[in-house]
């Protein structure tokens, strides 16, 4: 809580230029499935009661995918699908599939763009000391990132976005998630990725100030972002 209060103290200071300069990433597990909450209401005993094999739905080996995404001044950034083949995401597959993108990414926007950062949340390969080592030696600015923050992670909102357009266009992902195959799967997220309006994004950029402030308020603790 105190380093998320001292964190939300500095970046209520920021700039809207700094703001924009943020870049925002994280991954998410993309998979088949309702993503808004459903149930089915049910008499018994002359009563409406839930009955609990009702209130989720359940599927057996449903695909998934992870997906890693950036934003940045209002625009997408690198998006990398997280391949089987990589195994699992320990510093040097990071760096290998995920900081390379973000280096050569960096390296076309600075005649653009001068002054940006990069924001990664605390998972295991993010916080190794290898990871930082990685980022210097590859002239990759970043900032230190509050654990348990993910209100203040503009994309999180983004992966919600997401989910719903899918949930929208695409009915079958949610009641036949089973039949789902990985390559439509993927052809799926990548429609919804595109689909992600760059107001939208600047939206969540705009929020920032409000966000601090909320947790300025709640004395580093949770808040309804």
């Amino acid at each position: 809580m105190d380093e998320r209060l001292a964190f939300a103290q500095e970046g209520i200071t920021w700039s809207k230029e700094r703001v924009q300069k943020q870049m925002f990433s994280d991954e998410v597990w993309a998979m088949g499935g309702a993503h808004t909450d459903s149930w089915v209401t049910v008499k018994m005993d002359g009563s409406d009661r839930y009955l609990p094999e009702n209130l989720t739905h359940k599927y057996s080996k449903a695909p998934a995918w992870m997906f890693h995404g950036t934003i940045i001044d209002r625009k997408k950034g690198p998006a990398v699908f997280w391949e089987k083949e990589w195994g699992g995401i320990s510093a040097k597959a990071y760096d290998e599939h995920i900081l390379s993108q973000i280096q050569e990414f960096f390296n076309d926007l600075a005649n653009v763009l001068e002054g940006y950062i990069f924001m990664q949340d605390n998972a295991a390969a993010h916080r190794a000391l290898e990871t930082r080592f990685n980022l210097f030696r590859r002239r990759i600015p970043w900032i230190k990132f509050p654990p348990y923050s993910p209100d203040l992670n503009l994309i999180e909102h983004v992966w919600n976005w997401m989910k719903n357009w899918i949930q929208e266009h695409y009915w079958e992902v949610q009641y036949r998630v089973d039949r789902v195959p990985l390559p439509q799967l993927r052809r799926i997220i990548l429609q919804a990725w595109d689909a992600v309006l760059e107001d939208y994004i600047q939206s969540l950029y705009d929020s920032w100030w409000q966000r601090c402030q909320a947790i300025i308020d709640a004395r580093g603790g949770p808040t309804k972002y």
